[in-house]
């Protein structure tokens, strides 16, 4: 195995031929707080995502998505159970000629009398290369 120094190191992650552009993983203010990515790839775009986690009576899951201008709104409907989200990363844009991607899970963590404390979402954003 090679020894020495590094004087810098860059290290570029992929996927199936995309380049992941950011990834993270973030612990909400509650788990019914929102998380909003605010994606700027130049002067000339910007793109905002909120995913927004509800609660409803129908007891069904799903995603809602609305676009409205250069902001894509997710409702997250009944995400109760631990570890959910994407099951394929999600199309959000073009940009300079490259398809953007989202894909993100979420997972309730901690408790306390009964009641979960806080939601951590992991995320990744891919371009095509």
């Amino acid at each position: 195995m090679p020894t020495g120094r590094v004087k810098s190191l860059t290290v570029k992650l992929s996927s199936h031929n995309y380049a992941i552009v950011d990834h993270g993983t973030v612990f909400l203010f509650d788990n019914d707080s929102d998380l909003t990515l605010d994606i700027i790839a130049d002067e000339t775009f910007a793109i905002s995502v909120v995913i927004h986690f509800i609660e409803d009576i129908s007891e069904t899951q799903c995603i809602k998505t609305e676009i409205e201008g250069n902001c894509v709104k997710m409702d997250c409907v009944n995400f109760l159970q631990n570890g959910t989200g994407l099951t394929v990363p999600m199309e959000l844009a073009t940009v300079n000629g490259k398809r953007l991607y989202l894909m993100f899970w979420a997972y309730l963590e901690g408790k306390q009398d009964g009641k979960t404390k806080s939601r951590k979402v992991e995320y990744t954003l891919y371009s095509e290369k």
